[in-house]
């Protein structure tokens, strides 16, 4: 018998329309809601990946730590996004990044293993699967594309055009890790790029 899916639902039918009522439903009976503390991880580095998750509320960064133990964020999850290390799940292999929450935040936490099966099924499953990966594909290349820009003023000035989201909703000390470049050196991009709108202005 079909029960009433929870609000948050309506966004996700709404992002990943070809997917039935009835299977959001079938999703909804394999799913757990999860509270996340802000600073706890969904998935810490050298863990297999057991679980994805969509985002109900709060905010994520995707990070690896570098050969000097440098924290570097490669990408960030908001409202409605997709958390998962499909790779890590696949190969059955400790993971390399950690999904770490930068806010308290909720999710709808999914079993990789109680899903695959679905996807024989479902076709429309399938579908938000491969639609999912050509985002991730999308946000690395994106994200390779703002790393090779030489300096972290045109760094900062790509988010502020293409993502102001990061740039709104994402700490200073996060977007730099996530630029990989200094605070200092991005502060300073922050003040110049602020001096030259109000030039502008005047």
């Amino acid at each position: 018998m079909d029960h009433a899916l929870p609000a948050w639902y309506d966004r996700l039918m709404k992002k990943y329309p070809v997917v039935t009522q009835a299977e959001w439903q079938l999703l909804d009976s394999i799913a757990t809601v999860k509270h996340i503390k802000k600073g706890d991880t969904f998935l810490r580095y050298g863990k297999v990946a057991r679980y994805s998750a969509f985002v109900i509320s709060g905010m994520f960064k995707f990070s690896i730590l570098d050969e000097e133990g440098n924290e570097k964020i490669v990408k960030f999850g908001f409202a409605d996004d997709f958390l998962a290390n499909c790779e890590s799940y696949n190969r059955k292999a400790p993971s390399a990044i950690s999904i770490v929450a930068v806010e308290d935040a909720v999710v709808l936490r999914i079993n990789i293993k109680k899903l695959q099966p679905l996807y024989d099924l479902h076709m429309n499953l399938l579908h938000v699967n491969l639609q999912l990966y050509q985002e991730l594909l999308e946000q690395q290349s994106e994200h390779q594309y703002i790393l090779s820009l030489k300096t972290p003023l045109q760094r900062y000035r790509f988010l502020l055009e293409r993502r102001p989201a990061i740039i709104q909703k994402i700490s200073l000390t996060n977007i730099a890790r996530y630029l990989y470049t200094s605070r200092e050196a991005l502060s300073r991009a922050r003040l110049y790029l602020l001096d030259q709108t109000r030039n502008f202005c005047d």
